[in-house]
């Protein structure tokens, strides 16, 4: 919504007051791109009562997984040190099987009561495209690093996990900076280029459909000013010293 003030006096008329997007047309996008590679993007769709049951089999699949995987990681460590003839941490020869706690090593479901997305979701989703395509820039012997922001399915564990095990590096990216990131020039042209070339969307995949079209329409020499512009970008936060208003 679109806040307003009055001054003393006037009157406030509600039929101004309108949504700024239709529920029935709001998705969430995500795509990434490197300097001369535009990579995959992914649309969030609001889950269904079916994928969420499937969901919560997943994660508990997981949770089994990880404790499997966390007392064959500390059997071998065991091992490796009576090989060795060393003893662990605590000086002790015999180490005790690492206890299951739930509370703190199972993988949980976040809050998704605003956007609807939460680690396992963005795991499932936008990592599962974006790994693969990474992966296929690393073989080419591009060096490659994934920068997201700080919302809380980007920074959940499950997600967290999933890259590190999948060897991802990832860039640490400060809180409040969207100059520091290239991406984020990306989304403003796409609703330009939508408005402009497209009719207005009536439903959530026609929406979909003209989002991802910009999206694949995105000239890579436009990703690449992008890109470029992002070192003196920095350069000018340094000498702001972190301040907000260095644009002025």
């Amino acid at each position: 919504m679109i806040r307003t003030w009055c001054k003393e006096g006037e009157q406030y008329d509600d039929g101004v007051k309108h949504d700024r997007t239709r529920n029935e047309c709001c998705l969430q996008f995500y795509g990434c791109f490197r300097y001369n590679h535009k990579g995959p993007c992914h649309v969030y769709y609001p889950e269904t009562e079916e994928e969420k049951a499937e969901a919560k089999a997943h994660v508990e699949e997981l949770n089994c997984n990880t404790q499997i995987r966390d007392n064959k990681l500390q059997y071998q460590a065991r091992r490796a040190l009576d090989h060795m003839n060393k003893s662990n941490v605590n000086l002790r020869r015999s180490t005790r099987k690492k206890q299951y706690v739930p509370s703190t090593m199972d993988y949980t479901r976040g809050d998704r009561s605003r956007s609807g997305i939460d680690g396992y979701r963005h795991r499932e989703g936008a990592l599962k495209k974006v790994v693969p395509w990474i992966k296929s820039l690393k073989k080419k012997g591009l060096k490659v690093h994934l920068q997201q922001d700080g919302a809380p399915a980007h920074k959940a564990r499950i997600s967290r996990d999933y890259l590190i095990a999948e060897m991802i590096d990832r860039l640490w990216w400060p809180g409040h900076s969207p100059e520091a990131n290239a991406s984020e020039h990306a989304w403003p042209w796409i609703r330009r280029h939508v408005t402009q070339n497209y009719t207005k969307s009536c439903t959530s995949k026609q929406c979909e459909k003209q989002w991802v079209q910009a999206w694949e329409e995105i000239p890579i020499e436009v990703i690449n000013r992008w890109v470029l512009l992002i070192p003196e970008q920095v350069w000018r936060i340094l000498r702001a010293k972190g301040k907000n208003d260095f644009h002025g």
